[in-house]
């Protein structure tokens, strides 16, 4: 079937059009622009990337500076990785897996914060400066997210 002359038009517009060079470079003097930043606004940019370094497909780390200015921790864990860890396995190795978990966590934040913000570190408690939760799935597709523990005090704790 031989190219009717519209459409040939088209094809040779469309091809002119591709080969034609855009600048979509960003102004290197508004990238060497300084900029001021809180410790804290510096410190939740920091830890929500490091949450999403350490996330994983069984799980999600979300971790935020709270108003009281604790670190906090949310390890979202997958269907599979929930139900492993409350049904399928005993209480004492779903412990130690949780307990690795966090203290993995704990482990980060202070490293990022003993390398990045030496003023904070100075008075950092891992103990009382970090907590967090563990949560995974509801029962049913419609039922909300379901809390398994908390980690409090360097501890995990199953929900009651």
């Amino acid at each position: 079937m031989p190219l009717r002359q519209p459409t040939l038009f088209w094809i040779l517009a469309f091809t002119l059009f591709i080969s034609t060079e855009v600048d979509a470079e960003l102004n290197s003097g508004d990238l060497n622009t300084a900029r001021m930043v809180t410790e804290a606004d510096w410190l939740r940019l920091q830890l929500s990337v490091l949450g999403l370094k350490l996330s994983y497909p069984a799980y999600r780390i979300d971790l935020k500076l709270t108003e009281d200015n604790v670190i906090e921790f949310s390890f979202i864990a997958s269907g599979g990785m929930a139900k492993h860890l409350t049904e399928e396995t005993g209480k004492a190795e779903a412990e130690e897996v949780i307990t690795y978990h966090a203290r993995g966590l704990r482990d980060q934040v202070e490293e990022l914060i003993r390398d990045e913000f030496p003023t904070i570190w100075a008075d950092f408690d891992a103990r009382s400066d970090i907590h967090g939760h563990f949560i995974g799935p509801g029962k049913d597709w419609e039922d909300p997210p379901r809390e398994i523990g908390t980690w409090l005090e360097g501890e995990f704790s199953w929900k009651k």
